[in-house]
């Protein structure tokens, strides 16, 4: 479904042109309209469950709930270990680390009240 210019610019501003889950610039041209509680899971098109999102967010995100985002994204580490010699290499030699730091997205850390008391 393709949204109005209107729609897709309020949705733009909401996170000041970032991604409201990973938090990279996105051009409003770039960004794509995510439904924070997916249409799949009853989820409206109302500009309060509209966030715009980068095109890698927003096919990973597929129709998981932001818990399930969350999880799946914080398995990310492993499946990496377990899949990429690139990646246990870079591990091996220091070049990355793994930190166990809880998966924050970009807009629990805004204070964007768009989101303030929101719950799945």
């Amino acid at each position: 479904m393709g949204f109005s210019t209107k729609i897709r610019a309020q949705v733009h501003a909401k996170y000041g042109g970032r991604c409201a889950y990973c938090g990279v610039e996105i051009t409003q041209k770039a960004m794509q309209v995510d439904h924070f509680k997916p249409r799949y899971h009853g989820g409206s098109d109302n500009l309060d469950n509209l966030y715009p999102a980068c095109h890698g967010c927003n096919n990973y995100k597929l129709t998981f709930s932001i818990e399930e985002l969350r999880q799946q994204i914080a398995m990310q580490p492993e499946r990496a270990a377990q899949k990429s010699v690139n990646y246990r290499l870079a591990l091996r030699y220091g070049l990355i680390e793994l930190t166990g730091s809880p998966v924050v997205f970009y807009f629990e850390r805004c204070e964007s009240p768009a989101v303030k008391g929101r719950d799945d």
